[in-house]
């Protein structure tokens, strides 16, 4: 994607409507500075490494980073040192936010309401906090062809769910779901795994998971031949600190033996290639923790996924993040083809092509260290390199910088539609070979 700086304008507003608390008050004095040289971005992501910055926007050629005041002068002398300039987008975080939060216009948003006693729907125009998502999933567990349960707890004891959506419960919903559907070809269906809200800053990812699973729960026709297991929020305590005290918090909320910066990067603390792509440095956003599964919200996920996999059906996995509108396949930790690649690109362009017909979004398919960057300890790469599950993605959600990681609430329902879209037509494909050509009113 080519980047726009004017962009980050709109970038660093935080809903503040919906926050409780201030959570940007410690942004105060940090700056947005903007290198569009592919020279810099090697010393960039060194520097990121380092704990010196925070890389908030990327493409192939260009960086967007957060610095701190204790960091600004070493972080200029590098760049400097170096022969890269760069650009000050925005001066003081803080001020711009609250200037923004002053001056932004006001949008219209349908009544909605998520109590503990009534919350059967997951939030279209408001992002849910996590106490909502678990009154919303308490509900979801009351209709039969659905389990939810705890995969284990974070390290602030929040619990991890998961939902899994029964393949083959359509007997007896001929009223609730008249479509017409195809017989199931078997009785052991395939599975898919979805994984939402690793990153803490990504609401998107955890609002777009949500409605993802309100609707295949509502269409049994889309689990005639597959077991959906989703967990809509990966990293709740991370999630929580992102409302109450820092809206661009990353990591989760480890607190780092002999370090004043807490937080361990759950996506890069997978035993795979455990290190490449990620820091030892406890301050970096990307700090991949003392060991490979060092964290318990990693080790719940590795343990639900191992329970699932055993079963020999795992056909496809993809985790929800934001943001950039693209599609990526691994490996992520070196420049070399995975197995599959043609088969997964193949399938990533089905998702793309019915993506695309609801709204015109468009993604694209790219392999993440060729065309991104690369990182390892990653569910993906843990997936497909232990798992061996031949469909593997990593999908980052809108938008492609416009609003970065604080994309307005209006955009839940049409990203998650032209998702859900794409992620049908994926499904469609997947399971194709083992369906009948009979079709039957249910």
């Amino acid at each position: 994607m080519m980047w726009r700086w004017q962009h980050w304008m709109v970038v660093l507003l935080v809903t503040v409507a919906a926050v409780s608390g201030n959570n940007y008050e410690g942004l105060a004095g940090h700056q947005i500075w903007s290198l569009e040289s592919e020279l810099a971005v090697e010393l960039v992501d060194q520097l990121q490494a380092q704990g010196l910055l925070d890389v908030v926007a990327h493409t192939e050629r260009t960086r967007t980073v957060r610095v701190t005041p204790e960091f600004a002068s070493l972080v200029q002398k590098e760049l400097h040192g170096a022969g890269h300039n760069y650009s000050v987008k925005v001066e003081d975080l803080a001020k711009h936010l609250q200037k923004e939060k002053d001056e932004k216009t006001r949008q219209i948003h349908r009544a909605e309401s998520c109590t503990a006693t009534s919350c059967p729907f997951p939030l279209t125009y408001s992002y849910m906090t996590f106490q909502q998502m678990e009154w919303y999933l308490k509900e979801l567990a009351k209709n039969p062809w659905v389990e939810v349960r705890s995969i284990g707890r974070s390290i602030l004891d929040r619990d991890i769910w998961m939902v899994h959506i029964k393949s083959g419960e359509c007997k007896g919903r001929k009223e609730l779901y008249p479509n017409r559907c195809r017989r199931r070809a078997s009785s052991k269906p395939m599975a898919v795994w979805l994984e939402g809200g690793i990153h803490a800053r990504e609401w998107i990812s955890p609002a777009v998971t949500l409605q993802l699973i309100h609707q295949i729960t509502k269409d049994c026709c889309v689990t005639q031949d597959l077991d959906v297991y989703v967990v809509p929020m990966a990293n709740p305590d991370g999630y929580v600190y992102s409302w109450t005290t820092d809206r661009f918090w990353r990591k989760n909320r480890r607190s780092n033996s002999g370090s004043t910066c807490d937080g361990v990067d759950l996506n890069r603390n997978w035993d795979y290639h455990f290190g490449v792509g990620a820091s030892d440095e406890p301050c970096s956003q990307v700090y991949k923790g003392t060991k490979a599964f060092s964290e318990p919200e990693t080790q719940a996920l590795r343990d639900a996924m191992l329970q699932v996999a055993s079963k020999g059906n795992l056909k496809l996995m993809i985790a929800f993040h934001s943001y950039g509108q693209v599609l990526m396949y691994p490996w992520g930790w070196t420049a070399d083809k995975a197995p599959d690649q043609q088969d997964m690109v193949r399938l990533g362009k089905s998702f793309v092509m019915k993506a695309k017909s609801n709204y015109g979004t468009h993604y694209r398919v790219i392999n993440a260290a060729n065309d991104f960057y690369f990182a390892s300890g990653s569910t993906d790469d843990w997936s497909k390199g232990v798992l061996k599950t031949k469909y593997v993605y990593t999908l980052e959600l809108r938008d492609e910088g416009g609003h970065g990681f604080d994309l307005p609430a209006t955009k839940i329902l049409p990203n998650s539609m032209e998702v859900l879209a794409g992620l049908k037509a994926v499904f469609r494909k997947i399971i194709s070979k083992k369906r009948t050509t009979n079709t039957v009113v249910l």
